[in-house]
This record gives C-alpha cells, sequence and structure tokens, in this order.
C-alpha cells in the first residue's frame, strides 16, 4: 500500500527544516526574526506546521488559502495531517523576493491564531 509521503516524494520531517535562511544570497535581505528554511533549487522559503487537532488544521488552511486568494501571490503547500508544509518563492524570478518574505510574515500570524505560539 502507497502512503502519502511516498506519492508527494518532497515532504520533508521537521527535524530536516533545522537550517537557518541564507540571507546573503537572497536578493532582498529577510527580517531576522523570520523562522523559515532557504532551499535551493529553486531558491524558495520553506516551512512546515504542525496541529494538535484538525480542526486547526482545517481552519489553517483555509486562512492561508483566502491569504493566497487576496494578496494574489501562491505559495506550494504540502497537506499530510497534522503537519503543512508550505514553499513560496516568486515563480517568474526562480528567487525569494521581498513578496515572499512578508506573504511568509503573514502566514506565520495565521499560524500564531491557531496554535498559540
Amino acid at each position: 500500500m502507497w502512503k502519502l509521503s511516498d506519492l508527494i516524494g518532497d515532504y520533508e520531517a521537521p527535524e530536516d527544516l533545522k537550517q537557518s535562511i541564507d540571507t546573503k544570497s537572497m536578493p532582498i535581505s529577510s527580517p531576522a526574526s523570520l523562522d523559515w528554511t532557504y532551499r535551493k533549487d529553486p531558491k524558495r522559503l520553506v516551512k512546515v506546521f504542525n496541529f494538535s487537532s484538525e480542526t486547526n488544521f482545517n481552519a489553517f488552511v483555509m486562512d492561508v488559502l483566502e491569504h493566497q486568494s487576496e494578496t494574489q501571490h501562491h505559495g506550494r503547500m504540502t497537506l499530510q495531517y497534522p503537519k503543512v508544509k508550505i514553499e513560496v518563492w516568486t515563480h517568474s524570478l526562480g528567487d525569494v523576493t521581498e513578496i515572499d518574505t512578508e506573504w511568509a510574515i503573514s502566514v506565520n500570524e495565521i499560524y500564531v491564531g491557531y496554535n498559540g505560539q
């Protein structure tokens, strides 16, 4: 039997995401408080969000989708309860820009509302 992680292929466990953002290689400097991981190929910001309840998981996903619609800036979301992996970058540039870091900060703020960090 196939597991969802086998089909997704690029799902990463949170322990794989403990490296800090390499702001020197970013075209726009990132706020020091941004706790997303900087990845390459393509250059992007990545974060895995964990949830204690399915209700919070679903509500967070819906709020992020609404935020994407409002900002017209979309991240790649991989859903596998109790985790949501989000990757964001400016596709036309193949790089992380100030828009992406602002978007990531907004998603962090949405997450606080559901897991009370």
